[in-house]
C-alpha cells in the first residue's frame, strides 16, 4: 500500500509532464495527417466535382494515391463541366489510352477541361464562319474531283449511282491526259453547281487535299468524302510503296485539318463514297435540301487528339519528376506544366497562371498533377478565349503568321529566323493559333506562309491554299522542296506527289497575284515596300 501511495504521489506530481507529452503527441499526429491530407489544395472546380462524385469520403482534398474511376463517375465530371458528349464517347476515351489502363481522377479532370476548351472554341469560331450553305442544284454536271489514278470510285461507284438519275457528271480521270484538259477541267469546276470530292486513302491525294482546302476557303458547294489512313496497320502501302508512320501520321494529321475546316464552313461531310452519292442522288430527288452540316458535335478524330494531349502530360510529368515518380519543388512542376503546354516560349503564360492556384505543398504524385495541371489548363483556356472575344485595334497593319510550337512536324527553326527579321525591320508579327490565322484576320492583316523545304511543308500549303481561296493577303516564303534529312529519303513517287502539290499551292498564289518569295531577305524588302492598306 506504502509503494502504491508513492507511485500515485508521483504521477500526480509529473500529470503536467505526462499531459504536455500526450498534447504534443496529438498534435503530432494531427500535423502528419493533415500533410497527408493537403499534399495538394484542389482548386475550387476540383472540389466541386470530387464533392459530387463522393469518391473520398473525409475531404475533398484527401487524395493520397491514385484514384481510379467509372463511366458514371467520369459522366458526372462532364456534366459538371457543361461538356455535351454522346454517352459512348466516354468508352471511346478509356479505348484510347495508350495503355489500356482504366481512367484516373486526375485523367477524368483534364479530359474534362480539354473537352471544354474544344467545345467552347468551336463554338466561337461558329460565330465567325458563314451561315450553312444553301443552293439549288443546276443543271450543269457535277465535278467528280479528288483523288484519281488508280483509284476507280467513279467508275465503279459514282457514275452507276447518278445515272439512274440521269444526272450529269465531269469526270477529269481518263486514260490518256493531256495540257488541252487543263482549261476544260477549270471552266466544269467553275460552272458545276456541286464539286463532289473524294480524299481516298489508295493514293496520297496531296494535290487533291491542296485543292480541297483551296475549294473550302472559296466557299464553292462541296461535298467532302474522307477517308483516312489505318495507322493500326503495321505496315500500309501505296501504289506498292510501303508508307512508315511517320507518313501515315502526317497524312492522317493533313485529313483531320481538312475536317475540322469542312465542319466550320457547314460542308456536308462523308466517310465512304457510296453514301455520298446516295446523298447527291437525293438532292436531285428533292428529298433533301443542299446544306452542309451545322453539326458542333465533336468526332472521333478530336478525341483522339485529346487523348494523346492527356498521354503527353504525363510523359511531362515523368520528366520531371525525381526517380521515385514524385514532384517536390516549385522548379520542378514550373517546368513539367511549360512542357505539358508543349510551348518551349510559355513560361510566362505558365507562370502566371499557376500564381492565381492554390498553393502545393510538395510532394505530387503523378494522378495528384494531372489533377493540379487541369486547373491550370481550364485557367489559360479560359484566359486565351476572352481574348479573342476583345475587340482589336484595326488601325496598325500585322503580319500574320501561324502557330506551329506545337506541332511536331515543323522545324521551329526555320521561322524563329524569319520572325526575327522581319521584327527587327519594326514590322508587328503576330502568331496565332490555326484557326485563328483562318477565321481572325482583320482589314490591312498580312498573311505570311513560310513554306519549308520538307514533307512537313504540307501543313502550311493547306493553311496557304484556304487563305487563297478566301481571298485574304498570302505572301509565300517558299524553299526548294528537298527530303526531309530526318528520316530515309522518300521514293521518287512519293517525292513527285510532293512536289506536286508545292506546284499547286505556287499556281493558286499566281492566280491570285499573290506574291512568292525566296529567301529572307526579299521578303523583309517586300514588306518594307508594301504599302499599309
Amino acid at each position: 500500500t506504502l509503494l502504491y501511495t508513492i507511485k500515485f504521489e508521483v504521477v500526480k506530481r509529473n500529470m503536467f509532464v505526462i499531459l504536455t507529452f500526450v498534447l504534443i503527441f496529438g498534435m503530432s499526429c494531427i500535423i502528419h495527417k493533415s500533410r497527408k491530407l493537403f499534399k495538394y489544395r484542389f482548386g475550387k472546380f476540383t472540389k466541386l466535382v470530387i464533392r459530387s462524385l463522393n469518391i473520398i469520403e473525409d475531404d475533398p482534398t484527401d487524395m493520397e494515391e491514385t484514384q481510379i474511376i467509372t463511366n458514371s463517375d467520369m459522366s458526372q465530371i462532364l456534366q459538371a463541366s457543361a461538356v455535351q458528349v454522346p454517352g459512348t464517347y466516354i468508352d471511346i476515351l478509356r479505348d484510347l489510352k495508350k495503355d489500356g489502363s482504366p481512367l484516373t481522377l486526375g485523367e477524368g479532370l483534364l479530359i474534362a477541361s480539354m473537352l471544354k476548351e474544344k467545345q467552347d472554341t468551336d463554338s466561337y469560331y461558329y460565330t465567325k464562319s458563314p451561315e450553312p450553305r444553301s443552293r439549288v442544284i443546276g443543271k450543269k454536271p457535277v465535278f467528280l474531283g479528288g483523288s484519281c489514278n488508280p483509284t476507280t470510285w467513279r467508275r465503279d461507284v459514282v457514275i452507276p449511282i447518278f445515272n439512274e438519275k440521269n444526272i450529269d457528271f465531269y469526270n477529269p480521270q481518263v486514260d490518256e491526259w493531256t495540257e488541252a484538259l487543263v482549261q476544260a477541267e477549270a471552266k466544269a469546276k467553275e460552272q458545276a453547281p456541286l464539286l463532289f470530292f473524294v480524299l481516298d486513302n489508295l493514293t496520297r491525294a496531296l494535290a487533291s487535299i491542296m485543292e480541297a482546302s483551296y475549294l473550302l476557303g472559296t466557299r464553292k458547294p462541296l461535298t467532302l468524302i474522307v477517308k483516312e489512313y489505318d495507322g493500326r496497320r503495321s505496315k500500309y502501302k501505296i501504289q506498292g510503296e510501303e508508307l512508315d508512320e511517320y507518313e501515315i501520321d502526317l497524312l492522317n494529321n493533313l485529313k483531320r485539318y481538312v475536317l475540322e475546316i469542312a465542319k466550320l464552313e457547314h460542308v456536308p461531310v462523308f466517310k465512304d463514297t457510296n453514301t455520298a452519292a446516295h446523298y447527291v442522288k437525293a438532292l436531285y430527288d428533292g428529298s433533301v435540301e443542299f446544306k452542309g452540316q451545322n453539326n458542333k458535335r465533336m468526332g472521333i478524330s478530336a478525341l483522339k487528339s485529346i487523348v494523346q494531349q492527356v498521354n503527353h502530360t504525363a510523359q511531362s510529368f515523368e520528366r520531371c519528376s525525381n526517380q521515385v515518380g514524385l514532384i517536390r519543388n516549385d522548379e520542378d512542376l514550373s517546368r513539367a506544366c511549360c512542357n505539358a503546354y508543349k510551348r518551349g516560349d510559355a513560361d510566362e503564360e505558365v507562370a502566371e497562371a499557376m500564381h492565381g492556384l492554390q498553393s502545393v505543398n510538395y510532394p505530387l504524385e503523378k494522378d495528384q498533377f494531372m489533377a493540379y495541371y487541369s486547373e491550370l489548363h481550364r485557367k489559360i483556356s479560359a484566359k486565351s478565349l476572352n481574348l479573342r472575344r476583345q475587340p482589336e485595334n484595326t488601325n496598325k497593319r500585322r503580319i500574320i503568321m501561324p502557330d506551329w510550337s506545337d506541332n511536331k512536324f515543323i522545324p521551329k527553326g526555320e521561322i524563329e529566323e524569319i520572325t526575327e527579321l522581319l521584327r527587327d525591320s519594326g514590322e508587328q508579327v503576330t502568331s496565332l493559333p490555326f484557326y485563328d490565322v483562318l477565321y481572325e484576320s482583320r482589314p490591312g492583316d498580312i498573311h505570311l506562309m513560310i513554306i519549308p523545304e520538307g514533307e512537313h511543308s504540307t501543313l502550311c500549303m493547306m493553311q496557304a491554299a484556304f487563305l487563297l481561296g478566301r481571298g485574304s493577303h498570302v505572301v509565300l516564303y517558299m524553299r526548294d522542296y528537298c527530303a526531309d534529312g530526318t528520316r530515309s529519303p522518300p521514293s521518287p513517287t512519293a517525292q513527285k506527289d510532293y512536289r506536286r502539290c508545292r506546284v499547286y499551292v505556287q499556281d493558286m498564289a499566281i492566280l491570285h497575284n499573290r506574291k512568292i518569295v525566296d529567301s529572307p531577305e526579299e521578303c523583309v524588302k517586300y514588306f518594307k515596300e508594301c504599302p499599309a492598306a
